[in-house]
C-alpha cells in the first residue's frame, strides 16, 4: 500500500480561530483570541464581565494592568524558560456561576470569541 500525507491547513487545527475553552473550572484563551488584544503579555489580570448582544448572553474578559477587588490573576504556560502564547483564567466558583454546570464538567467546550469593538481591552465570549 502507498501512503501519502493528509494536509492539514492551519485554519482547520484552530490556530487562527481566536476561541475559549471551558471546563474544569477554567477559561483558557487560545493563542488567536490573545492576539486579539494588543500586547497582551502587559496585563496580569482581568476582570469577567456579564452582559447580553442580541439578546444573547456574553462574558466580557477585561484585561487589567493592576489589580481590583474583583480582579483574577491570569495563568500562563512556561515551557524551557519560554511563555507559551495563550492564558488561563482559573475561579471554578465563577467560572461555574457564567457558566453553569459546562464551567465545571470535566471536559472543555469551544466558545467564539472577539474583541470588543468598543474597549480595547476586552474580549467576548459568546456563552450561547
Amino acid at each position: 500500500m502507498e501512503w501519502s500525507v493528509v494536509k492539514i491547513t492551519s485554519d482547520k487545527r484552530g490556530r487562527n480561530t481566536p476561541f475559549a475553552s471551558i471546563g474544569f473550572g477554567k477559561i483558557a484563551l487560545s493563542a488567536a483570541a490573545c492576539e486579539l488584544i494588543a500586547n497582551y503579555e502587559q496585563y496580569p489580570y482581568v476582570e469577567l464581565l456579564r452582559g447580553k448582544k442580541n439578546n444573547k448572553l456574553c462574558i466580557g474578559v477585561r484585561f487589567l494592568t493592576n489589580t481590583t477587588q474583583d480582579s483574577i490573576k491570569v495563568k500562563r504556560k512556561v515551557v524551557d524558560g519560554k511563555t507559551i502564547t495563550g492564558l488561563t483564567i482559573e475561579n471554578k466558583s465563577i467560572i461555574e456561576e457564567l457558566f453553569g454546570i459546562t464551567g465545571t464538567a470535566r471536559k472543555t467546550t469551544r466558545y467564539n470569541v472577539e474583541k470588543d469593538n468598543i474597549a480595547d481591552n476586552i474580549l467576548i465570549i459568546y456563552s450561547e
